[in-house]
């Protein structure tokens, strides 16, 4: 509906700057309002604003508002990479919180007058001391807004996440995906089973290594992961029908039958 893929959307709800409740069947639900941030969200990036850093900026804003004060009650605009709060004829950075002060004479004009940022260097400049490198989780979800756009570049975040934080159970999954559509299956399973080794009851990671296995033609183990995703999420409608091929290629046909009953009854409940 507003153009947001499916990595940058999941970047926002692990900022925690959406709010969407879980249906009977697990799905997310998301409001109207949700809706709304998103699309403002996805304003910022289309005035060359990083994805990340509307995210952090979002995240902030959150944190300073109270409970009564949405985030789509907040008029957002831009002032160079920043992401600016305009509020009662004030403006301030969000990341920071830093007033913003126009010295134009005509206060009718101010929202077109030069912003200067109280506490900054005039220069315009910051020395290489100041500079701050980016978090893990801040590479991290750089990846996943790329991850749909650029693999490449995604895949070489996900390793530099990794890199400093070997247990990163989401950077070895996403990457364990990227690895395994391009057809590099003994990598992609070892980052699949890396993330199980750190998060036991992933039932995404479980899966994956299931089709990751069943691609390279180990059937019985590929079965047993699918029991493992379907036994941490037995919703897991996919899991339930790859078993069901598996059950049936090596002849335990009652098996078979009962998975494909419990995915024919997934499928029709979310319908």
């Amino acid at each position: 509906m507003i153009g947001v893929s499916a990595g940058r959307l999941r970047a926002y709800l692990r900022a925690g700057v959406l709010s969407p409740e879980k249906g009977t069947r697990g799905e997310l639900r998301f409001s109207f309002q949700d809706l709304l941030l998103l699309r403002k969200a996805e304003g910022l990036v289309s005035q060359r604003i990083s994805p990340h850093r509307v995210r952090r900026a979002l995240k902030k804003l959150r944190e300073r508002l109270t409970d009564e004060q949405p985030l789509t009650g907040v008029s957002l605009g831009t002032d160079g990479p920043q992401v600016v709060v305009h509020e009662r004829g004030a403006r301030w950075q969000a990341e920071s919180g830093q007033v913003l002060l126009s010295f134009d004479k005509q206060q009718a004009e101010a929202d077109e007058a030069p912003l200067v940022a109280l506490h900054t260097r005039t220069t315009g400049e910051r020395p290489a001391s100041d500079v701050v490198p980016p978090t893990v989780e801040e590479i991290y979800e750089l990846a996943c807004d790329l991850d749909e756009a650029d693999p490449e570049r995604a895949e070489s975040s996900y390793r530099q996440v990794i890199a400093q934080s070997p247990h990163h159970a989401d950077a070895h999954i996403n990457l364990g995906r990227i690895l395994h559509e391009r057809g590099e299956l003994v990598p992609a399973e070892e980052h699949y089973r890396r993330a199980l080794a750190i998060r036991p009851n992933d039932a995404t990671a479980s899966f994956n290594l299931g089709v990751v296995l069943e691609d390279g033609g180990h059937h019985a183990d590929a079965l047993e992961a699918y029991r493992r995703a379907i036994a941490t999420d037995d919703r897991n409608a996919d899991a339930h029908y790859n078993a069901a091929r598996l059950y049936d290629l090596l002849g335990d046909y009652a098996a078979a039958l009962r998975h494909l009953r419990i995915c024919r009854d997934l499928a029709r409940k979310q319908r």
